[in-house]
């Protein structure tokens, strides 16, 4: 797997180039609205919130669908209107090499070991 997502947050630098970061999420993480598929942490992602209620407050337009390199804005859209049990099949599928022993696959376990992969190879 390769990063396909971009923190959405305006100020993170946490990218290789000192930009924002790129990262893997799902397309069961973009499905759900999953935090994980608007910023590459937690910390980022309360911070982007913030961002989005202060442009709202002042009438500004957001953008809340994710930055994907893989994915455009439509095809983001079309996958929030498919049934989410079909977008989560194809998500584990897609994660079929991140499942345990007993062939369980725990989405949110596997982004997080994608990632944790992807950081080791640019390091």
């Amino acid at each position: 797997m390769k990063a396909n997502t971009i923190c959405k947050y305006s100020k993170c630098s946490l990218g290789k180039d000192g930009g924002r970061k790129h990262y893997y999420s799902c397309g069961y993480c973009a499905a759900t609205e999953n935090w994980k598929s608007m910023a590459c942490c937690k910390e980022h992602y309360h911070l982007y919130m913030e961002e989005v209620l202060k442009a709202r407050k002042n009438g500004e337009p957001v953008d809340t669908l994710p930055d994907r390199t893989d994915l455009s804005k439509e095809e983001i859209k079309m996958l929030k209107k498919k049934p989410l049990t079909q977008v989560q099949r194809e998500t584990e599928a897609e994660l079929q090499n991140y499942a345990d022993e007993n062939g369980e696959i725990n989405i949110y376990e596997a982004i997080d070991k994608i990632n944790k992969e992807i950081e080791s190879e640019t390091d």
